[in-house]
């Protein structure tokens, strides 16, 4: 497993929002909006790679000084279970912590809140609702 930043625009991101887009919109009946993606323009974009394979990705994006936000994380769903998404994961803290950040916040899917869970993240507040579904926020300090 290889984890890697891509660029905003080039075409890994672009494969990188078609495996967000089948994960995490599409069984929603959501999809991104132009506005949406343009926006990401300065955030980092990690991606994880099984070969040439891509089969992860997640967003980092800047929320303060000491805090970057997790967002979009995305593992395809013939990968789920082999630890590819603990290795973004792992990834995306280690890149947080070389850029100086001591905090990671992120809304989890309710569905996805265990996984945050076992790898150190606790639950700070109540449930609410986002793209249609139930959200927790969470967070972490690095």
């Amino acid at each position: 497993m290889t984890v890697r930043s891509v660029p905003h625009g080039t075409s890994d991101y672009e494969a990188a929002v078609r495996l967000r887009r089948a994960v995490l919109r599409t069984p929603l009946g959501l999809d991104f909006t132009p506005e949406e993606l343009a926006r990401e323009a300065a955030d980092t974009h990690l991606t994880a790679w099984s070969g040439d394979q891509l089969v992860g990705t997640v967003v980092m994006t800047r929320y303060s000084d000491a805090t970057v936000k997790l967002r979009q994380m995305a593992v395809s769903d013939e990968t789920r279970g082999t630890g590819a998404g603990a290795a973004l994961l792992s990834a995306f803290e280690d890149l947080a912590r070389a850029r100086g950040f001591s905090e990671i916040v992120l809304a989890a899917r309710q569905t996805a809140q265990g996984f945050y869970a076992r790898h150190g993240y606790a639950t700070d507040g109540a449930v609410f609702e986002e793209v249609t579904i139930p959200h927790v926020r969470m967070w972490k300090t690095l």
